[in-house]
């Protein structure tokens, strides 16, 4: 079966380290959502070596993203004894709107010591209501499972503890799998918005994602976070898990906090 997710992160390779892609409004919010965008920059370096797994990578969101043709090109590789690193850039009309740096790995790469000091504080499974905003593409993609306290935030009400915790899927039951951890890092409101009340707009400008273990099954819990916001600056710390307790990726993003769009 060709899942949705799979097809929209599709690239062509059109020269030496150049490729294009055509980035969908489907994983609109307001503008296409980073993690999709992160993960069409995954496929591009998982396609060229062995080194298939991410292990860590980060965007640098220069200029709005559009829905519509894309081009990437591939600016640098270093390969080392277990790992490759790429440099990539995104470019719309000319002009690079996305860098990217991601490290990639082969699976069972590394093995040492596990130590996990906590374990995540989810809540029951059947508490949790789906977010459901018909205008936005991006929830008819993913489903997003939250308790329902945790969606006063959509009736103006604020001063809220700013986390959010709950469960991803996608809509069409497609399996978890590391590329699918880089939209998943990106894929929860800001939790900002529990302080606020509903805002336009919090673009992002920086976006990392860590994964520690490779995800199975068609579900990951989540836990994110704010707690620091200055001059309109804020930030969301994010951790994956499976429903057992294991930790699957850490993410951290830096945003702009945007009043009008």
């Amino acid at each position: 079966m060709k899942y949705k997710f799979d097809h929209d992160i599709q690239v062509e390779r059109t020269g030496e380290n150049r490729f294009e892609t055509e980035i969908t409004s489907d994983w609109n919010i307001v503008a296409p959502n980073g993690g999709y965008l992160m993960a069409i920059a995954g496929n591009v370096i998982a396609g060229l070596s062995d080194y298939k797994v991410p292990l860590s990578m980060t965007a640098y969101y220069h200029k709005p993203t559009a829905h519509g043709h894309a081009k990437l090109t591939v600016d640098r590789v270093l390969k080392s004894k277990r790992t490759i690193t790429v440099t990539i850039s995104l470019i719309q009309k000319n002009t690079v709107v996305i860098s990217y740096t991601g490290m990639f790995t082969q699976k069972d790469a590394f093995s040492g010591m596990t130590l996990v000091q906590k374990q995540p504080e989810l809540p029951d499974p059947s508490e949790c209501i789906e977010i459901t905003r018909p205008s936005l593409p991006f929830f008819k993609q993913v489903r997003l499972l939250v308790p329902r306290d945790q969606l006063d935030w959509l009736q103006g009400i604020e001063g809220r503890e700013t986390v959010f915790s709950g469960y991803f899927s996608f809509q069409d039951n497609r399996p978890m799998d590391s590329l699918a951890v880089l939209l998943f890092v990106d894929a929860t409101p800001p939790p900002i918005l529990r302080q606020t009340g509903h805002l336009a707009w919090v673009p992002t400008l920086e976006l990392t994602a860590q994964i520690r273990n490779i995800p199975s099954g068609n579900s990951l819990g989540f836990i994110s976070k704010t707690c620091f916001t200055t001059n309109g600056l804020t930030e969301t710390d994010i951790e994956l898990w499976t429903e057992e307790g294991k930790i699957i990726a850490l993410g951290r993003q830096l945003a702009f906090i945007k009043e009008n769009v």
